[in-house]
């Protein structure tokens, strides 16, 4: 067989076993996440970093809690709407509670009760504390969530402020 030929499949061989070996022996040792907030006085949009709440692996009749803050920029006055997403707590959740804390407002959201609340927020920057409590069922759904929405924060429009 040719010399050339097989020196080229035998470097080739071994650049593929090295890429193999390679791919078994690193870690990512840490992920990085941003968001650039705008100066610009015409940016109309709600801007928040949100917070990442990570539960890690749970079990049944397991309980806890957790808090988290942020800063959200109002761009313009008006009445706002704080849902609880329950699509990714249904069949895993007997309790889960997300007590938010917004100027001078501090709301309670539940999990199959009060899972929405409108608030009157005027334009600016406000500082966000969310504390979440939870409890999983006894026969919870086999499930795996990861950074799945679970509070929204939308414009639902001008009003006059006495909501």
């Amino acid at each position: 067989m040719n010399k050339p030929l097989l020196l080229g499949l035998s470097l080739a061989i071994l650049a593929v076993s090295g890429l193999v070996i390679a791919a078994q022996i690193y870690g990512t040792l840490a992920t990085v996440s941003y968001n650039v907030i705008s100066n610009n006085s015409s940016n109309q949009q709600i801007q928040v970093i949100p917070i990442n709440f990570n539960l890690g692996n749970i079990t049944a009749g397991q309980s806890g809690s957790l808090n988290g803050s942020t800063t959200v920029y109002i761009p313009s006055n008006g009445t706002y709407d704080l849902e609880l997403k329950e699509d990714v707590l249904d069949n895993v959740f007997s309790q889960f509670i997300a007590t938010i804390t917004i100027g001078n407002h501090t709301i309670t959201l539940q999990l199959h009760e009060n899972n929405d609340y409108q608030i009157y927020l005027t334009a600016g920057k406000y500082t966000v504390t969310v504390k979440i409590t939870y409890t999983v069922s006894q026969n919870p759904e086999a499930k795996s969530v990861s950074n799945a929405p679970l509070l929204l924060l939308k414009y639902e429009g001008e009003s006059d402020g006495d909501s």
